[in-house]
């Protein structure tokens, strides 16, 4: 009976995601789709055996696209929190290759809030796994040590 319950549950979820996130997560508002992935990243984090796929991480990368900082900021920091557990490291694999040319080139992102955060994420992906970032990669960061920005410039000093 406690696997029914789970079932159910899982079922309702799925069903507010696809009913709610999917036709949201695209919203003319930004605040909307700044919620939609600041819930989707805590899903994720919380449920990670339903919701900790590519599925799901699919939109997250999507949305590391979107025309306001303010979403592309919480695309980063929900990703923060996933790879923060190392124990979530091996179900990112797939997102990582596919989308870390993207968190790269947010490093030089016109919001320093942004890039601020991708440097962060860049530094917990490293700690993750050593061979994901290339050298090059790696050197798109060390140059921002210079930055004018002092938060850009002390991110990538970390």
């Amino acid at each position: 009976q406690l696997q029914e319950n789970q079932d159910e549950i899982e079922n309702m979820m799925n069903a507010i995601f696809k009913g709610v996130f999917v036709h949201r997560y695209r919203d003319a508002i930004a605040e909307i789709r700044a919620i939609c992935i600041e819930e989707i990243g805590i899903w994720m984090k919380m449920y990670s055996d339903a919701f900790l796929n590519d599925s799901y991480l699919k939109y997250v990368g999507w949305t590391m696209h979107d025309k306001q900082g303010e979403v592309r900021l919480k695309c980063l920091t929900a990703l923060q929190g996933l790879y923060y557990n190392k124990e979530l490291n091996s179900k990112l694999e797939l997102f990582t290759s596919r989308f870390k040319d993207r968190i790269v080139s947010m490093t030089l992102d016109k919001e320093y809030d942004v890039a601020v955060q991708a440097i962060k994420l860049l530094t917990l992906v490293l700690q993750s796994s050593e061979e994901v970032l290339t050298a090059e990669d790696c050197e798109n960061v060390y140059h921002l040590v210079y930055s004018a920005h002092r938060p850009v410039a002390v991110a990538a000093g970390e």
